[in-house]
């Protein structure tokens, strides 16, 4: 299993014990329970039931290991029957489905005369634990599934959820031609105050990642977070960053905004009060734009009496409640979850691609799959070494390539005689003396012998 599999699998069951981590179940064991209730769709595995035990497993593995924990894992079928097969297991829920009283002797009978069991390799007495085992799981329940209700919510903490989202900004006369600017924006969903906001030149993955670390960094690290279902919300890069701090990643239902009302409002409001009155025309660059709309907010935004606020400023609600922000500790923590990570295989040459730039790294990675870590500013820099990870741990470092000095390089491989006799010092000064002992001179064999020596 590749790299990228496992991290989405890791990342997927971050996601079920992540509510149980955030506060969010009042027993965690009632919680297990409704998760193993249902089957979970698995990457790379597809859907699959897991057990309460598993469940907990995970949960204690992150716990103890973080994020790593995870992608090690344990076998995806500790704690349930190894013998009855997921296809048997959904014919034994069919039949018992369709006719529920009929006893479980009758049943174990009618599955061995079908060819589907064999009485040497599974016992009456294992098909009995693991129907009861169903029974609790709840697999024989036929009650009809309620249509989700979509109801007002707001949470009582600031810092307990930040809702994300980007929405398009003015055009800008940069040189000859307009730019399109986009707003990218977390908010708290308790106070209504923007944790970070920015107009940027895009609207891709780099964008939000910068906006949501300025947030993190700057407000500190909520329980969740709420998006739509965008491309770059959806990103394995942004759920791993997630994951790596510590906060849940959730997204609203496909074309239901009612989900996301506050930012949404939040937005019609930078239209309404900032935007309308903006001189577009005698704006030339992107960073006087955002000065203007610091001060906006400054000034303006977070200083207001809101509505659903009681009368209150998002900055009155924040302050209130100061104390319960998840302030950052570690920022160099902080930076490492937030580095770009991509895998790759070391070729022959002990050499790699990022972004079309050729890396080198120790010729012990040769022919090895690895993840490499990294700010994007970092890859024009030769100063600068990628770090190098396998299995989550830090095993070395990737330098850009400098073909100039690879030119100069004296190579080291088996039969190199002049290397490995001769300091390098003494083959760089010239010494014909030394150098002769290494070379072969048909003029002095001519001398010496003549043709016969030839």
């Amino acid at each position: 299993m590749d790299e990228k599999s496992r991290t989405s699998i890791a990342l997927k069951k971050f996601s079920i014990i992540s509510p149980v981590l955030n506060g969010q179940v009042e027993s965690n064991i009632e919680y297990f329970r409704q998760v193993a209730a249902r089957p979970i769709d698995m990457p790379v595995y597809g859907m699959r039931n897991y057990s309460v035990k598993t469940l907990e497993t995970w949960l204690a593995d992150y716990r103890k290991y973080g994020l790593e924990g995870l992608i090690r894992g344990n076998r995806s079928d500790k704690g349930k029957s190894r013998k009855i097969s997921s296809e048997l297991s959904e014919e034994i829920v069919a039949r018992r489905k369709a006719n529920p009283k009929l006893k479980i002797t009758v049943l174990y009978e009618e599955l061995v005369k079908d060819g589907l069991i064999e009485p040497g390799n599974i016992a009456l007495s294992t098909v009995y634990r693991h129907i009861e085992n169903l029974a609790l799981e709840g697999r024989f329940d036929n009650a009809p599934v309620k249509k989700a209700e979509s109801l007002r919510f707001s949470y009582e903490h600031v810092g307990d959820l930040y809702q994300g989202d980007v929405m398009y900004g003015p055009q800008l006369m940069m040189g000859r031609k307009k730019v399109q600017t986009y707003l990218h924006a977390f908010l708290d969903d308790a106070s209504r105050y923007p944790m970070y906001s920015q107009f940027y030149l895009s609207q891709k993955f780099d964008a939000l990642r910068h906006c949501f670390k300025e947030a993190v960094m700057r407000r500190g690290i909520p329980k969740l977070v709420y998006t739509d279902n965008g491309k770059i919300y959806r990103s394995q890069q942004f759920e791993y960053i997630c994951a790596s701090i510590g906060c849940t990643l959730l997204h609203s239902q496909p074309f239901e905004p009612q989900g996301r009302g506050k930012i949404e409002r939040f937005f019609g409001t930078v239209r309404m009060r900032f935007l309308s009155r903006l001189d577009v025309e005698n704006i030339r660059d992107i960073d006087t734009l955002n000065e203007r709309y610091f001060k906006w907010l400054e000034e303006d935004y977070t200083r207001k009496e809101h509505s659903a606020l009681n009368g209150k400023s998002p900055h009155d609600v924040l302050m209130s409640q100061i104390s319960k922000l998840r302030l950052v500790k570690d920022i160099q923590q902080l930076n490492e979850s937030f580095f770009l990570r991509v895998s790759r295989k070391v070729m022959a040459d002990a050499t790699t691609q990022i972004e079309n730039i050729l890396y080198e790294t120790d010729p012990v990675f040769a022919g090895k799959r690895v993840e490499i870590r990294y700010e994007p500013e970092w890859l024009n820099d030769l100063t600068k070494a990628l770090p190098i990870y396998i299995d989550g741990k830090k095993v070395g470092e990737a330098r850009m390539v400098r073909f100039n000095d690879n030119s100069r390089v004296k190579r080291k491989y088996p039969g190199n005689r002049r290397k490995e006799e001769f300091p390098e010092e003494e083959l760089e000064s010239g010494n014909v003396e030394v150098a002769a002992r290494n070379t072969i001179s048909y003029y002095e064999m001519m001398s010496e012998g003549g043709e016969d020596h030839v």
